[in-house]
């Protein structure tokens, strides 16, 4: 399990990096572009939309797993450490219970968008990959604030400052 959970992890770190590195490049030729030639990159912002939701559905799964959101405490958690084992974990599957839902309905906004052959307006790129790919990563996040549940629960929680 471990192996493939390495292999996820490294996936969706190249994946956001390439829609990063991506997005640099088509903004840099975009700025070129109407600067020499007075026009610019047709459908530059519809790809750099799809662009974005890869950074950010990749980000969202990564920043979850490395516990980098932000966490605020802003009552005094009771019964020490067990409390706060106790209340992360209640954080966790709030979250995950979210990301579910999330990740249900841009699934069901996925099916709509292939039945009705949905495209962008400019390239006509199909939008039902795009939804789905939102869709799946809700759908790992849930997975890893699960996970993080349990670990919560199991383990001693280490406070990130």
């Amino acid at each position: 399990m471990k192996p493939l959970l390495l292999l996820l992890h490294a996936l969706l770190k190249r994946t956001a990096e390439v829609c990063i590195a991506a997005l640099a490049l088509l903004t840099l030729a975009d700025v070129v572009a109407r600067y020499f030639l007075n026009d610019s990159i047709l459908g530059a912002v519809e790809l750099t939309e799809i662009l974005m939701v890869g950074v950010i559905f990749c980000g969202i799964v990564l920043s979850t797993a490395a516990r980098e959101h932000v966490i605020v405490d802003l009552l005094p958690l009771p019964f020490g450490q067990l409390g706060a084992r106790i209340f992360h974990a209640i954080s966790q599957l709030v979250a995950a219970a979210i990301c579910l839902v999330l990740g249900a309905a841009s699934w069901s906004q996925a099916l709509s968008a292939l039945d009705y052959a949905d495209q962008t307006t400019m390239l006509s790129l199909p939008l039902a990959p795009v939804v789905f790919f939102m869709s799946i990563m809700l759908f790992i996040n849930t997975a890893v604030q699960l996970s993080l549940a349990w670990i919560d629960l199991r383990t001693e929680v280490r406070r990130h400052v």
